[in-house]
C-alpha cells in the first residue's frame, strides 16, 4: 500500500484543506503516515503571512526531499500562489496554489507517467468543496468561507486567496451532521474572513448558518475568528445558546488609532472597547486576540498605549507577532520602519503581559463546572492525563480515563491550563 504524509503551516483553513486533500488520497487507497516517516508522497501546505512563514515553507519542502529522495513532493497553499517559481526551484514535483487542490491527486498520476513537474496556479474564483471523509478526532474544522477583500496594509493574503467565496449552506449543514455521526463533539467554523460568510449568497449571513447548524443535536460549535465590526447583535445573542462555545477571537492588531488607521483596519479603539464591554456581560467567556507590534511609525509611546489598552481589555490569551514586511503590500515601503531588536523587545513585553492575563483568568475559574471535549492523552512527569478544550477555550487536564464530551470541575491552574476533576460524561 502506498503511503502519504502531510505537513501544514499557517491557519486553521490550511489544516482543513490538508485534511480534505488527504481524504482524496485515502479514498484512492493511500495509507496516511506521520510526516517524520518515510512516505511515497509528501504534501506540504504552505503559508505566506510572514517572512518566517515563507522560510518555514521552504524548510519543509527540503525536509521532505531529504526524507525520501525518491518520494513525490506536492506543495500547495498561499506561498505557492505567490512564489511558484521559487517552489519549483526547490524541487517540488507537483505545485498547486490556493485553488485546484482537488486536482492534486490527478497531477500526481500525471507526474508518475512522464516524471515532469506539474504546476497549476490559477486565480481563485469558486469555493472548493473538499469535505473530510475520514475523521478520528473529537474536534474538527469546517471551512465555510474562503478569500478576503480587506487589504490590510500589512497582509498578502487577499492576493493569494482571492475574493470572498462562501460555501453553500447545504454543504455546511451536511458536513456538520456527517461529522456528528462520526463521533465529533465540536466543530470549529473557519475561513479566511469567516465573518463575511454569506456576502455572496442571497439571504444568508454568518449568524444564520450558525443558527441552522446548531439545530444539529449533540455537537457544539465554535468560531475561529471575527473582526470587531462583525460582532453584531445576532452573533452576541448566540452566546446564550448552550452549544455555541463562549469563546471569541477578535483581532485587535494595535491599541492606538493612529496605527490602526495606517494598517487600514476599519475600526478604532473606542469601537473595539464598546464591543468587548458588551461581551464581558457573558461569563465565563474566552476572549483571545492578535497583536502586531513594530508596525512602521509605531513609536515607544504608541506601543505603551497598545500595552495599556490590551491590559484594559483583559484578554484571556494573546497571539503576538512582530511586523513582517511583505512585498506588494502598502506597508512594505512605509517610512519609519522599526528596528528588529525593538520589535523583539516589544513582542516579549506583550507575551509576558498575555501570560499574566491568562493566569488571572484561569485563577478566576477555579471551582466552576465546565464541559470539555477530550482530544488526546498526554504524559506529564510519567503520569497520564486526558486533555481537551472547555467551551471558553481553556486547555483542561483530566487524570481519569474519559472520552467524548465530559463535565468537569476546574480544580486548579495546571501546566498551561487547568486540572479538571471528572464529574460525568455528557
Amino acid at each position: 500500500m502506498r503511503t502519504i504524509a502531510a505537513y501544514t503551516l499557517g491557519c486553521k483553513v490550511n489544516q482543513y484543506d490538508t485534511e480534505g486533500v488527504l481524504s482524496l488520497f485515502a479514498k484512492r487507497g493511500y495509507n496516511i503516515v506521520p510526516f517524520n516517516e518515510k512516505a511515497d508522497v509528501y504534501i506540504i501546505n504552505t503559508c505566506t503571512v510572514t517572512a518566517e512563514s515563507d522560510k518555514k515553507s521552504r524548510q519543509m519542502i527540503r525536509r521532505a526531499k531529504e526524507k525520501n529522495p525518491d518520494g513525490l513532493v506536492c506543495v500547495m497553499g498561499c506561498y505557492t500562489q505567490t512564489a511558484a517559481t521559487e517552489v519549483k526551484d526547490l524541487g517540488a514535483d507537483v505545485i498547486v496554489g490556493t485553488a485546484g487542490r482537488d486536482k492534486i491527486i490527478d497531477l500526481v498520476d500525471e507526474f508518475e507517467i512522464d516524471k515532469k513537474p506539474k504546476v497549476r496556479i490559477t486565480e481563485p474564483d469558486l469555493f472548493e468543496d473538499l469535505p473530510v471523509t475520514y475523521h478520528e478526532k473529537t474536534r474538527a474544522y469546517i471551512k465555510i468561507e474562503d478569500g478576503c477583500e480587506n487589504f490590510c496594509a500589512y497582509c498578502k493574503i487577499p492576493y493569494s486567496r482571492g475574493k470572498i467565496r462562501s460555501r453553500s449552506p447545504r454543504s455546511v449543514l451536511d458536513e456538520v451532521k456527517r461529522l456528528r455521526d462520526l463521533g465529533v463533539k465540536e466543530v470549529v467554523f473557519t475561513g479566511i474572513h469567516v465573518g463575511y460568510y454569506g456576502k455572496d449568497l442571497s439571504g444568508w449571513n454568518l449568524a444564520r448558518i450558525l443558527r441552522e447548524s446548531l439545530k444539529t443535536q449533540d455537537i457544539r460549535i465554535r468560531l475561529s475568528s471575527l473582526d470587531p465590526h462583525e460582532v453584531d447583535d445576532e452573533i452576541i445573542e448566540l452566546l446564550d445558546h448552550p452549544r455555541f462555545c463562549r469563546h471569541l477571537h477578535i483581532p485587535l492588531q494595535s491599541g492606538t488609532d493612529k496605527i490602526l488607521k495606517k494598517m487600514n483596519r476599519n475600526y478604532d479603539t473606542e469601537y473595539y472597547r464598546n464591543i468587548i464591554n458588551r461581551l464581558k456581560q457573558y461569563q465565563p467567556l474566552g476572549l483571545t486576540t492578535d497583536i502586531i507590534v513594530g508596525f512602521p511609525g509605531e513609536t515607544t509611546e504608541d506601543f505603551k498605549k497598545t500595552y495599556d489598552f490590551v491590559e484594559e481589555m483583559g484578554f484571556t490569551k494573546l497571539h503576538v507577532f512582530p511586523f513582517s514586511r511583505r512585498e506588494n503590500t502598502a506597508a512594505y515601503d512605509m517610512p519609519l520602519q522599526v528596528l528588529k531588536k525593538e520589535k523583539t523587545n516589544r513582542v516579549k513585553e506583550l507575551i509576558s503581559l498575555g501570560s499574566k492575563m491568562m493566569l488571572d483568568y484561569l485563577s478566576s475559574q477555579i471551582g466552576r463546572s465546565a464541559q470539555v471535549v477530550v482530544e488526546q492523552e498526554t504524559l506529564i512527569n510519567g503520569k497520564r492525563y486526558y486533555t481537551g478544550t472547555s467551551e471558553d477555550y481553556i486547555k483542561v487536564f483530566i487524570d481519569n480515563p474519559c472520552t467524548g464530551l465530559v463535565n468537569v470541575r476546574l480544580e486548579k491552574v495546571f501546566e498551561n491550563g487547568m486540572l479538571g476533576i471528572l464529574a460525568e460524561t455528557v
